[in-house]
């Protein structure tokens, strides 16, 4: 069986903001294509619906990152009061996920794959 890594991370939303933009990077040593599933929803939420992510104005849940490379994500937080909560979940590989907050800028949240 693989070897499956889930990394969380919350994410507080801007105030007057109904979206949030995520980067992801990846910064494999061993130079690798890493492959993500990812998903985000409202920290408040019992049901934890998840919210749409976009990547250049397409709906997704995948991603697919070479040695690396970033990309750059959109999460649709209307609703949202205090935090999404970010999930990615590596099946191949990785030793997880770091997350650097960011409330500056364009980028609320950089995520980076070790």
């Amino acid at each position: 069986m693989a070897k499956r890594n889930v990394s969380r991370s919350s994410i507080p939303v801007k105030p007057g903001k109904n979206e949030m933009t995520v980067r992801l990077r990846n910064d494999s040593v061993n130079h690798q294509t890493r492959q993500l599933h990812i998903n985000a929803f409202d920290k408040d939420d019992d049901q934890k619906e998840p919210l749409p992510i976009y990547h250049d104005g397409q709906k997704t849940n995948s991603v697919v990152l070479t040695p690396e490379q970033g990309k750059l994500y959109t999460i649709d937080a209307t609703g949202v009061k205090r935090k999404v909560v970010f999930e990615a979940v590596q099946t191949k590989g990785g030793k997880g996920l770091s997350v650097k907050s960011k409330n500056a800028g364009n980028v609320n949240a950089e995520i980076r794959i070790k």
